[in-house]
C-alpha cells in the first residue's frame, strides 16, 4: 500500500526517477545526464536541490543505495536505484503529468495582465524586445539540438525541448499580432475597469 506520508513527486524527483529507471546512478552522474539531455528545459536543476531531492526520495523509500561508484580519482559516491514502490510512484506521477493540464503561473502572464498600466508605445516596445529575446533562444537551442543529434542522442530524449521550442514559436506569432493591435489602436487601452462591478446578492 502506498505510504500516505509520501510526498508528491516534484519535476526534479521525476527526472531523478526517470534516470534511475534506466540504470543505477550516483547524483553526479544524474546531473551530467540531465545537462546532456537538456532536462533544464523541464526542471530547475542545481546540485543543492538535486542532492536534497535524492535524500528525500531515499528517506521515503522511493530509492535505495545499491553500492558505491568512482570515476577516475574522484572520491567514491553512493549509487542509487529505484525501489519497486518508487517505480510505481514514478509511473503514476508521469501519467498524471501527461494527462492532466495544470495551471502554471508565469511571470509573463502577470506582465500581460497588468501591461495596460504602461503607455501603449512602451508596452509594444517591451513586447518587441521579448520577441527578439525568444528568437535568440530558439536559434541557440536549435544549434544545441542539432549538436546532440549529431552526437547520437535519441530524439525521444529531447522531445520536451522541442515542445518548449514550439511554444516559443507560437508565442512569437501571437505577440507579433498583439503588438500590431497595440500600435494601431485596435486593442483598447485603459487602466482598470471602466464601470464599477455591481455584485448582486441573491436571497434564497
Amino acid at each position: 500500500m502506498k505510504d500516505k506520508r509520501e510526498p508528491r513527486l516534484t519535476p526534479l524527483a521525476v527526472a531523478v526517477a526517470s534516470l534511475l529507471d534506466e540504470r543505477p546512478m550516483h547524483p553526479y552522474e544524474m546531473a551530467n545526464a540531465m545537462r546532456l539531455r537538456h532536462m533544464q528545459e523541464a526542471v530547475k536543476l542545481n546540485f543543492g536541490s538535486l542532492y536534497h531531492t535524492v535524500e528525500q526520495m531515499q528517506r521515503v523509500g522511493l530509492i535505495e543505495a545499491s553500492g558505491t561508484g568512482r570515476a577516475g580519482r574522484r572520491p567514491e559516491r553512493t549509487v542509487y536505484r529505484l525501489t519497486p514502490g518508487g517505480r510505481e510512484a514514478f509511473r503514476a506521477r508521469l501519467r498524471e503529468l501527461l494527462a492532466e493540464p495544470a495551471k502554471e503561473y508565469s511571470q509573463f502572464d502577470a506582465g500581460l495582465a497588468f501591461m495596460h498600466h504602461l503607455d501603449q508605445a512602451d508596452a509594444a516596445a517591451l513586447l518587441r524586445q521579448r520577441v527578439d529575446a525568444q528568437e535568440g533562444v530558439i536559434a541557440e537551442t536549435d544549434r544545441h539540438l542539432a549538436m546532440l543529434a549529431r552526437g547520437g542522442l535519441a530524439r525521444l530524449c529531447t522531445v520536451e525541448v522541442e515542445h518548449a521550442q514550439a511554444l516559443r514559436r507560437a508565442e512569437i506569432e501571437w505577440l507579433q499580432t498583439l503588438i500590431e493591435e497595440i500600435e494601431t489602436g485596435r486593442l483598447e487601452w485603459f487602466a482598470g475597469i471602466r464601470e464599477p462591478v455591481r455584485m448582486e446578492v441573491v436571497s434564497s
